[in-house]
Formats: structure tokens, sequence, C-alpha cells
């Protein structure tokens, strides 16, 4: 029995460290870019549905940005190796980028809009 021991402890803690990483983030997935309308040729449906689309995806973003925030200052994220930390800030500040790049461009659509739809 004792020899089991030997070898299951360390084999169990092995175990319990390559999969903290997987499983300490409880973030979900990242949320997926929507795509864009071309605002001079879209409709005011099309514009509205799309404008709902960003919206939804720009809430999304910020909550899975939020909860990032606090899962970087928490104590599994100090125990992670430095590449998987890396990873964690690069997935970060892609969908940070991602998420401001997508409400830019979708201004813009409204605007080409607008100036193919003059009132």
């Amino acid at each position: 029995m004792q020899q089991f021991k030997k070898v299951l402890t360390p084999f169990l803690l092995t175990l319990a460290f390559a999969s903290a990483p997987a499983f300490s983030n409880d973030c979900g997935a990242v949320p997926t870019t929507p795509e864009l309308i071309k605002g001079a040729a879209a409709t005011m449906e099309e514009l509205v549905a799309n404008s709902q689309s960003v919206k939804a995806y720009i809430a999304e973003a910020d909550a899975y940005l939020d909860c990032n925030e606090s899962f970087v200052k928490s104590e599994p994220f100090t125990a992670l190796a430095p590449e998987e930390k890396q990873k964690v800030l690069d997935v970060n500040s892609k969908l940070l980028n991602d998420r401001n790049v997508i409400g830019e461009k979708f201004n813009e659509e409204v605007v080409a809009y607008k100036a193919a739809n003059p009132q």
C-alpha cells in the first residue's frame, strides 16, 4: 500500500497542476465578432438588426473582459506558467482591440447608410 501511495500521489499532483489552467478560468468562450453589413446597400431593418448584433457582441466582450480581469488578479492566474499567463493576456488584448474596432467599423457603416439614404 505504501508503494502505491508513492506512485499515486505524484501522479495525482501532476494531474491536478496540469489540468488547473484549463479549469481555472471560468469566463466561458471568447465572444465571436459579428459580420458587418455594408451600410450603403443595407435597409434600415438590416442596419437595426446589425446594430443589435454589434451591441450584443460588445456586451459579451465586456463581460468576458471583466471576468478575465478578475481572473488575472486571482491566485490561480499567478500560479500559471509564464507562457500560459501570456496567452490569457494576449486573448484579452485581442478581444479588447476587436471590440473597439467593430464599434468603429459599425459607425462607419451607419455613416455610409446615411450617405446612401439621405432624408
